[in-house]
């Protein structure tokens, strides 16, 4: 009864095995396949070969809104794996990863419930055709809108001591950037940012990684990535990393590659060095060049200012000499002409009390003593008051050549430069050491020394005014 029922409720047709099914499905599509076709599409989740030797990743075909619409399995068995690589030696420009587009030969199959291509061939002319293509593309989109020299119209600043680095960390090219820096002993500060440089996430982290130096805005930023094939740098050729780049606010160096490689982001760089380390060596030899450039300039001001100091000592002693002498001379005449008077004095002195005495002695012989007594009383007291006159006399023309030989020693201080400048005043000179006395003796451009009462500094003239009066100073 119950069979019954399930004959008539489904009614009795052919029943496929699993393996039964699986053959059909096989041989259908040998049937539909009989020899090796070509098929197209982006590489995807490529895994280096394993301990057997077989290479596998997906063909997709993508699509921009929604992701892959299509995915078919490929396998390289290792036979087929070394024979392509033999074959692609002559095509050092190509290489399979990830994000590439791919034309490949093999022959469809269905194995473990999917249908999968087992390669045996790739067209790399279709590969580097198409993105030769592209970066033609991309050039000329770049170049319409005016984005090719943008980045390169920034100024580098003549010490970029402040460095942005993007690429992998810990890869080749970073160390030999970092190394070639440290080595210059110029006190780089280098900042990292980590990013991939290759397959379908390397866009989107090399845009991130500039992002964050655009907001840290270092003197300049340093995009490197070591050698590899043409296939291998295509990122470097995309439209929106080099938009990215023409829009940085500071400048960016790019080192891509081997001396042969020339990417978009080249391009559109502000400097394109050939290699990291020369991207690196580009930065060191700027800042050690702007560091001759200053050593050679405090040499110079250093020697100039030694030779400045000492014409201005040398000059200075030669009148403080010159003082001195006309001093010294000054002070040996007033004390001659003072020693002289003093002379003539005590001589007339001398001379007067001789006379007066010889005038009494005779007077003496000639009158009695006795009647001329009191005459001669009074003349001794007139004697006696002509010696004081004559010893006061003496007295006030010592006093006055000393007042005057006084006078002439502030005269001489008073002319002394040294006491001028300890007041405020200063001397200004030419480079050549003359006196500048007014604005005519200078020009615009004239370089001057002034001395202070301590110390002296160099100027340089930049303009001249025409002597103006003087406060309350008359016409």
């Amino acid at each position: 009864m119950a069979a019954a029922e399930q004959s008539t409720l489904f009614p009795t047709e052919h029943t496929f095995g699993v393996g039964e099914l699986t053959a059909s499905i096989q041989r259908a599509v040998a049937r539909a396949f009989p020899a090796e076709v070509w098929v197209r599409g982006e590489i995807n989740g490529l895994r280096a070969a394993g301990a057997n030797g077989h290479l596998y990743f997906s063909l997709c075909e993508r699509n921009s809104r929604r992701g892959p619409t299509s995915t078919l399995n490929v396998a390289l068995f290792r036979q087929d794996r070394q024979r392509v690589e033999h074959e692609l030696r002559q095509w050092p420009d190509f290489r399979l990863a990830d994000g590439l587009e791919v034309r490949i030969r093999g022959r469809v199959q269905y194995a473990y419930g999917r249908v999968s291509v087992v390669m045996s061939a790739v067209d790399p002319v279709h590969t580097l055709g198409r993105l030769a293509a592209a970066r033609d593309r991309v050039l000329r989109s770049l170049a319409a809108d005016g984005l090719l020299g943008a980045n390169g119209a920034l100024p580098l600043p003549l010490v970029p001591l402040h460095v942005g680095l993007v690429t992998s960390a810990g890869s080749a090219a970073c160390e030999d950037v970092l190394g070639e820096l440290a080595a210059s002993g110029a006190g780089f500060r280098v900042a990292l940012a980590d990013a991939r440089v290759q397959g379908t996430e390397a866009e989107a982290s090399l845009l991130r990684a500039l992002a964050a130096m655009a907001r840290l805005r270092p003197d300049v930023v340093l995009l490197v990535r070591g050698g590899g094939s043409r296939t291998d740098l295509s990122t470097f050729d995309g439209g929106r990393l080099a938009r990215a780049i023409a829009a940085m606010p500071v400048p960016v160096l790019t080192g891509i590659g081997h001396e042969i490689d020339t990417s978009v982001a080249d391009e559109v760089a502000h400097t394109s060095c050939k290699t990291p380390t020369a991207c690196a060596a580009e930065l060191v030899e700027r800042v050690l060049a702007a560091l001759r450039r200053a050593e050679t300039a405090w040499a110079s001001v250093a020697d100039r200012s030694a030779a400045a100091v000492a014409g201005a000592d040398s000059d200075l002693r030669r009148r403080a000499d010159l003082v001195a002498g006309r001093a010294s001379g000054a002070l040996g005449g007033a004390s001659g002409r003072l020693e002289g008077q003093a002379g003539r004095l005590s001589a007339r002195a001398r001379s007067g009390v001789t006379a007066t005495a010889a005038h009494l002695e005779g007077a003496g012989r000639r009158l009695d003593p006795g009647r001329l007594h009191g005459r001669l009383t009074e003349a001794e007291r007139a004697l006696v008051v002509a010696g004081a006159r004559s010893q006061r006399a003496a007295a006030r023309a010592a006093a006055a050549a000393e007042a005057a030989l006084e006078l002439a020693g502030a005269r001489v201080a008073a002319a002394d430069p040294a006491r001028a400048l300890a007041r405020g005043w200063s001397l200004t000179r030419t480079a050549d050491g003359r006196l500048v006395r007014r604005a005519g003796d200078v020009a615009p451009g004239d370089t001057l020394v002034t001395t202070f009462g301590e110390g002296a500094a160099r100027s340089t003239v930049t303009a001249t005014e025409p002597a103006h009066p003087m406060p309350g100073a008359r016409p």
